[in-house]
């Protein structure tokens, strides 16, 4: 089948635009800079492949979970790198918050339209004006409520202490336990039917280190265990030895840059360091996307999400109290306690959305808007914070009003229901 010419020509405007991305960062960040941005990217990759190979051995769902966990993992290398930093240089604490809130927002903000686009130009299967969520993936939706709660409680004490990371990582953990006991619940009910338990997720792809890894790891269509967790292993063994080495020299480039380009270094760090960090991630979505596998592309973003607004949150006081000795936590000043309100907004509003388990063309373009907003004009996080409350309490009232966008918590409350 030849391709539309459109679709050549989003393809080559896409990667004329990434070329110019590459470009300009490479200006400011100079040869060094590259150099390790280039070798935090690759180490990200490493561990993008070692989190797929155990998606091969584990259950779907609590899969799901860990591989997203896996792919995010770069971003608590720099994480705790821009932390470490912050405990030893006081005036450098403004911005121990910069990659975690700007991770958040990329995630968020940019993550579900991308997933969309990709789908809707770029996949070969058969297209509609929305991606639908199979019921299964109701769960890992719901969950997002209570990380979104804590996250409110955080906000109104405007402080994320040693305390707040026990919470946090129970809730994840509490998560992840109640998707898996969930999907299994669903699938006893559908055997009870005589219907045939859900099928798993997409596996590895197709690229010539995937095919190679399958070489390996597989007999046949049968997965050879050992040979999985030992390649899994080797490689985020891999990539997590490469950002232990060079997470706080790309910090300290990141940094030399954003003082070179005039950008707030708060800024700078909030949208570069995670934009590279989270690389595997957006090409897992992304291929998942292109082979017509869209909902899992979504749900790999939001248990992604799921992560970082718990596991990778509580991390910050925890590396904090490490370096200061004691137990203890971070104050917020009003630019952190602001980032954090637009990241609440942004996370119920995205919430609203998936209720009713699809993403709309609409949605997408709406929430692509207000991310390329508040990206081009930082200082406008107030108004925007705004327009996302309005949004979420618009789609609250005709949720309770017009019995709207409930989907997901039908889904919870009665898990034998079927399928998308």
């Amino acid at each position: 089948m030849q391709t539309p010419p459109f679709i050549k020509v989003l393809k080559v405007v896409t990667f004329a635009i990434l070329a110019l991305v590459f470009l300009v960062l490479s200006y400011y960040l100079k040869l060094k800079g590259v150099i390790i941005s280039s070798v935090i990217i690759f180490a990200a990759v490493m561990i993008g492949y070692g989190a797929e190979v155990l998606e091969l051995i584990l259950p779907s769902g609590v899969a799901i979970a860990i591989v997203a966990l896996l792919q995010i993992s770069p971003e608590f290398f720099v994480e705790w790198a821009t932390v470490k930093r912050a405990a030893f240089d006081p005036e450098f604490l403004h911005n121990a918050m910069a990659n975690l809130y700007g991770a958040n927002k990329l995630l968020v903000g940019f993550g579900p339209p991308l997933v969309f686009f990709v789908y809707y130009f770029f996949s070969p299967a058969k297209k509609t004006n929305y991606i639908s969520l199979h019921k299964i993936k109701s769960y890992s939706i719901f969950v997002m409520i209570f990380a979104i709660i804590y996250n409110m409680v955080i906000y109104l004490k405007n402080s994320l202490m040693w305390y707040d990371s026990i919470a946090l990582i129970a809730i994840y953990f509490g998560s992840v336990f109640f998707i898996g006991r969930m999907e299994m619940r669903h699938n006893k009910f559908k055997a009870e039917r005589g219907e045939a338990a859900e099928e798993e997720g997409p596996k590895i792809e197709d690229s010539a280190v995937e095919k190679l890894i399958h070489k390996f790891v597989l007999a046949g269509e049968k997965v050879i265990a050992y040979r999985a967790y030992i390649v899994s292993f080797a490689l985020l063994a891999t990539g997590g030895a490469l950002l232990i080495g060079f997470a706080e020299e790309f910090l300290e480039c990141l940094l030399h840059a954003a003082s070179a380009a005039g950008i707030s270094t708060f800024i700078f760090i909030g949208y570069v360091a995670p934009f590279m960090s989270e690389f595997p991630e957006k090409t897992v979505a992304i291929g998942y996307a292109m082979k017509g596998h869209e909902d899992t592309a979504m749900i790999n973003f939001l248990s992604s999400i799921l992560a970082q607004l718990t596991l990778l949150t509580a991390m910050v006081p925890l590396a904090y109290s490490y370096y200061k000795g004691f137990l203890t936590g971070i104050v917020f000043d009003p630019i952190q306690s602001q980032e954090l309100l637009l990241v609440i907004a942004m996370m119920l509003f995205s919430m609203m959305l998936f209720l009713d388990l699809k993403f709309t063309i609409r949605e997408t373009i709406l929430a692509l808007g207000l991310f390329i907003w508040q990206f081009i004009f930082p200082e406008s996080r107030d108004t925007v914070t705004r327009v996302y409350f309005v949004l979420f309490i618009s789609y609250l009232l005709e949720m309770v009003l017009e019995r709207q966008h409930t989907d997901v918590f039908k889904t919870v409350v009665k898990p034998q229901g079927g399928g998308k």
